[in-house]
């Protein structure tokens, strides 16, 4: 997309806009020293006022009848122009998000999390009672092969205090 030309600094607009200096510069010294001259000046000063006053009057009257329509306008243009942008990268380009990040206030954020829920909402993803299940199991069975191991090992004690074979029958 090329960028529009700088309208500001086009030869066309500069020379407009210096001629429209020149006549303004003109018609103010013109006016100045035309309300100083007696009796023509105060009446010329009177007319002003009035005419500046209805100027005003329809300056405001124009812009309330042309509002809406230069409003409808610009919200096309705008909205035109955000379509056509890559606003990621605008953002990217532009905004300093660590500055802003900065200034977040965290503890507030934190405040408005439902605790509660979000740890049901991840105790729900988990299969807590499968997680359960197979760590009673493996604490079950470890007791358990502890008290099988302590059982032969009470067994050998006891058939040597008894002077028994250390050997048991496969038959016993």
């Amino acid at each position: 997309m090329s960028r529009p030309p700088d309208l500001l600094h086009h030869p066309v607009v500069t020379a407009a806009v210096g001629t429209g200096a020149y006549a303004w510069d003109g018609a103010n010294a013109a006016y100045r020293l035309a309300t100083k001259v007696p009796i023509f000046g105060s009446q010329l000063d009177r007319s002003s006022n009035a005419l500046s006053q209805r100027g005003e009057e329809a300056m405001a009257a124009g812009i309330s009848s042309i509002r809406p329509i230069v409003s409808n306008i610009l919200i096309q243009v705008l909205q035109q122009t955000i379509a056509e942008m890559d606003l990621t990268k605008v953002v990217r380009d532009q905004i300093d998000v660590n500055a802003i990040v900065s200034n977040v206030n965290i503890d507030a954020i934190i405040d408005r999390i439902d605790l509660v829920g979000l740890a049901n909402s991840v105790i729900d993803g988990v299969d807590l009672p499968r997680i359960i299940r197979d760590s009673t199991m493996s604490v079950t069975t470890g007791a358990l092969d502890g008290v099988r191991s302590t059982g032969q090992r009470a067994t050998g004690v006891v058939n040597r205090v008894l002077g028994r074979n250390a050997e048991i029958p496969a038959d016993a």
